[in-house]
């Protein structure tokens, strides 16, 4: 028999081997687990994958069928058109010709009228006064009201020469005539005093005051940015009016104010340039490397009037961009961009009223007239928008696949300088502290 030492050890042995194979059963139940969850997650991967893959292709086809569907609309539309001016043209030549008389009342400014002119009759009556020396007809039976009605007509509708000459009663090379000598009187008479951009500390001043309490930024007394123009290049440079996004442009550079009026324009650059050397080229670029205007404080540093742009220019001292997205942004920095964006508003706003109301700007123009017909419109946008003349937000619908405008490139700078970089730090800071902070998605 055993003894009773002897049954004790045998006991031990007996329970140690029992934990030893629980231990052993946990840890394979343990590996089963952890082999049931991988299995269950890479499950879930590839029905995640096969879901998202079939939702690209549901959305990709649904796509291709609102375009398909886009399309045939837009060709029903112009059908429409089409067979409205059929029924228009069937009035007599007399009536379709009709010039507007520079005596018309306000009353008799009929909505046709409005439409075709794309201003009202005290804006019209207006430019007619200013421009009528500068418009004096050299045909006898052409008067300056009626060059100056189908000028305005092409720049407005964007119709051809034509067309005009049509509705207007005139040779479409007399309606030719008419446009360029519109556009060098509007120039030589309203250029330099409608598009201004004073540098004086009295306007600065007001400029700053204007946009802050728009949008709340301190020192900021102007939005910069650019526009791509359709236009036919010349043969022999067509390469470089090809811009990034295959079609022939040139480019409008524009500074706004906060009433969305151009203070700046110039229109010197083939659609290849990008718009960081095409600012450094720019007259702008010079006036404001050369501006001494007063500092103001901004939290605990001294700032700089500056302009704001998009993230297209380089940032400088005097031109504050946003910061560039990413998941590593701190929440100042995603409140300033929202703040930023809404003063770029004021750019945005200015560019589709401009196209919206001179749709010759949607229209590929010859390269020889581009800089002439963009400088003219941004004149007149600036003469309606001063005085008050309605815009009608169906002159920014497309009846037509001529309407459309197209898609404007894009373009990343990465000029920083040091300067502009603390410079924004401050601005973003300063909205942090004093301003409710805001995010994308609000």
């Amino acid at each position: 028999m055993e003894t009773e030492p002897e049954q004790t050890d045998r006991s031990s042995n007996e329970t140690a081997l029992v934990v030893q194979i629980v231990s052993e059963y946990r840890a394979m139940l343990q590996q089963q687990i952890a082999l049931h969850l991988k299995r269950q997650r890479d499950c879930i991967a590839r029905m995640r994958q096969r879901f998202l893959s079939k939702l690209a292709q549901r959305l990709h086809r649904n796509y291709v069928l609102y375009d398909r569907t886009r399309r045939r609309m837009l060709m029903d539309v112009t059908l429409i058109n089409t067979r409205g001016r059929n029924i228009r043209e069937r009035k007599s030549v007399r009536e379709c010709s009709e010039p507007l008389p520079p005596t018309e009342s306000v009353e008799e400014f009929s909505e046709l009228r409005f439409e075709q002119l794309r201003m009202d009759h005290g804006t019209f009556q207006f430019l007619l006064d200013k421009l009528e020396p500068e418009l004096s007809p050299k045909t006898p039976t052409l008067s300056s009201s009626t060059r100056l009605a189908a000028a305005i007509y092409v720049l407005g509708s964007g119709k051809g020469y034509g067309s005009a000459a049509a509705k207007f009663g005139m040779d479409s090379s007399v309606v030719h005539d008419s446009v360029r000598m519109f556009c060098r009187a509007v120039m030589k008479v309203f250029r330099k005093q409608v598009i201004a951009m004073p540098l004086d500390d009295d306007c600065i001043k007001q400029a700053v005051l204007e946009f802050e309490e728009f949008v709340g930024i301190p020192q900021m007394f102007g939005v910069v940015g650019c526009l791509h123009v359709p236009i036919k290049p010349p043969s022999k440079e067509l390469t470089k009016y090809v811009n990034s996004k295959g079609w022939s442009s040139i480019i409008l550079q524009a500074v706004v104010d906060c009433n969305g009026r151009f203070v700046d324009v110039s229109c010197e650059h083939p659609g290849q340039t990008n718009p960081a050397d095409m600012l450094i080229n720019s007259t702008l670029y010079q006036r404001m490397e050369q501006l001494e205007a007063p500092t103001a404080a901004v939290g605990n540093s001294n700032v700089t009037p500056f302009l704001l742009g998009d993230c297209r220019y380089p940032l400088l001292p005097w031109l504050i961009t946003p910061y560039s997205t990413g998941e590593c942004m701190s929440t100042a920095e995603r409140s300033f961009n929202v703040y930023a964006a809404k003063g770029r508003s004021c750019i945005g706003k200015a560019f589709d009223r401009l196209v919206g109301r001179w749709k010759v700007l949607n229209r590929c123009i010859d390269h020889s007239e581009a800089a002439d017909l963009i400088i003219t419109c941004c004149t007149l946008h600036n003469i309606v928008e001063q005085r008050g003349s309605p815009y009608l937000d169906t002159w920014n619908e497309c009846h037509s696949e001529e309407d459309i405008t197209p898609d404007q490139p894009h373009w990343e700078c990465q000029i920083v300088s040091m300067d502009g970089q603390e410079v924004r730090n401050h601005l973003s800071k300063y909205m942090y502290d004093h301003f409710p902070v805001v995010h994308d998605e609000d």
